[in-house]
């Protein structure tokens, strides 16, 4: 990737912003225009070509070393928003499914086989399968936060904090990134450590720490009022940080501007927004796809800018109605979207160093609604990535003849996960202080 330069940047040449917590950042403004209309394929529900491209990643990722410092790892979190139908993700070959799904559920010859388990893959997450057999992917189904809400903002601020019961102030990412700022960073806070992509993450919201976030990669501009030069603006700014005022706050956002910019012109060039995908996500205003959150995600990796957490938020997955098409395309948009975000690591360098979890607030009913599609349930689904994950294996699992007020029972604490993730990504220990009690120990991990 060529570099891109600071006066480029001032000359409009990128359009990415990074927010710091400085005074400085409030001229940042993620812009939500539009991007140029894409053209959306029609949905079908053959099942994707596996590509010898994806199976040799897979087996690129089971063969790493994986034994990197843990202060080099990263960890990815795609956030599925809107509670993603566990049931028609990964299919149970077994139980009731089919009879309480007449319409929307999948027909045997269009799942796809997993090997080793009593469940199968929405045709759409075909290309994922290779990464399954090769020992990389696991699943963990009947997953929930305790007492876990129907309502979307209760849910996600349950999962976002990992704080079951009460309203927590700060996310389980977040906690986690003050726990280590001493260790990692003497105590030095870098706003580029951990970043947010579609949208902001409360997950990375800490005491101590600030993050980046961004919702719109390719649409991010200097907030400025109409007729106002932009480049004039801050080289005008930049022209003071030699003369600090003698107000503390107006000193550091002095200080912060050349950082700023420079991060700014980093995440521009992450972005790559001449890059976009073909696919258009099925929800009006859902954001950027899967496809396009985490080509900016490798990005940022390959740069090696001490990035330690990145979360991606994909929208769209509340799919009350119609749900075949839409589900299909989701979930396709986000296979596309991992292949090629795990080929892009292995092309840099830098697969053996990165893990992916997903998560979304809830799953959906067991049963079908008349509206072709599914109502908010209660246990869902998470799926892992890596080249240490105990692969090829679902935890947990759907108990269809135990119904929970008509959603899959909840039979594994997604705090568990979280838990296998951190002790992954800053050692034995990891999950240390971060959550009020100690989740249950879940072997999805290599330490």
């Amino acid at each position: 990737m060529m570099p891109i330069s600071r006066r480029a940047f001032l000359g409009g040449a990128a359009g990415a912003a990074a927010a710091g917590g400085s005074a400085w950042a409030a001229l940042l403004r993620d812009s939500l225009e539009a991007a140029a209309p894409t053209v959306r394929p029609s949905p079908t529900t053959t099942r994707a070509p596996v590509t010898t491209t994806t199976t040799a990643v897979a087996d690129a990722v089971a063969s790493s070393s994986a034994r990197l410092p843990v202060t080099e790892r990263v960890l990815v979190v795609l956030e599925m928003d809107g509670g993603n139908d566990a049931l028609n993700t990964l299919v149970p070959a077994v139980g009731r499914y089919h009879d309480a799904r007449p319409k929307i559920g999948l027909s045997d010859g269009q799942l796809v086989t997993l090997t080793g388990v009593e469940y199968r893959l929405h045709p759409a997450l075909a290309s994922l399968t290779p990464f399954w057999e090769a020992g990389t992917m696991s699943a963990i189904a009947g997953v929930a936060m305790p007492q876990q809400s129907r309502s979307h903002f209760t849910a996600k601020d349950a999962w976002w904090s990992g704080v079951g019961g009460s309203p927590s102030q700060t996310g389980w990412l977040g906690r986690w990134l003050d726990l280590s700022l001493d260790a990692e960073r003497n105590g030095v806070d870098d706003p580029l450590r951990a970043i947010a992509l579609g949208g902001g993450s409360p997950a990375l919201v800490g005491g101590q720490t600030t993050a980046t976030a961004i919702r719109d990669p390719a649409a991010f501009t200097l907030a400025t009022g109409p007729g106002v030069d932009e480049g004039g603006l801050v080289e005008a700014f930049l022209a003071t940080a030699s003369a600090l005022n003698a107000e503390p706050t107006l000193a550091a956002a002095q200080q912060a501007i050349p950082g700023t910019l420079d991060a700014v012109a980093l995440l521009a060039a992450a972005a790559d927004s001449d890059n976009l995908s073909a696919y258009e996500n099925p929800t009006p205003g859902a954001g950027r796809t899967a496809v396009d959150l985490l080509s900016t995600a490798a990005n940022i990796i390959a740069m090696g800018i001490g990035t330690r957490v990145l979360t991606v938020g994909v929208r769209g997955f509340d799919t009350h109605a119609d749900q075949v098409e839409n589900h299909q395309a989701l979930l396709q948009d986000l296979a596309s979207g991992l292949a090629s975000f795990f080929t892009a690591l292995e092309a840099s360098g830098d697969l053996d160093r990165v893990m992916v979890i997903t998560t979304s607030e809830f799953g959906r009913q067991i049963a079908e609604n008349g509206s072709a599609g599914t109502d908010h349930g209660e246990g869902g689904l998470q799926f892992i990535f890596g080249p240490t994950v105990a692969g090829g294996i679902v935890h947990g699992g759907y108990d269809l003849g135990a119904v929970d007020d008509g959603g899959v029972p909840p039979v594994v604490d997604t705090r568990s996960v979280y838990r296998s993730a951190l002790e992954w990504l800053g050692g034995p220990g990891g999950a240390d202080g971060v959550f009020e009690s100690s989740p249950e120990d879940l072997p999805l991990v290599a330490i």
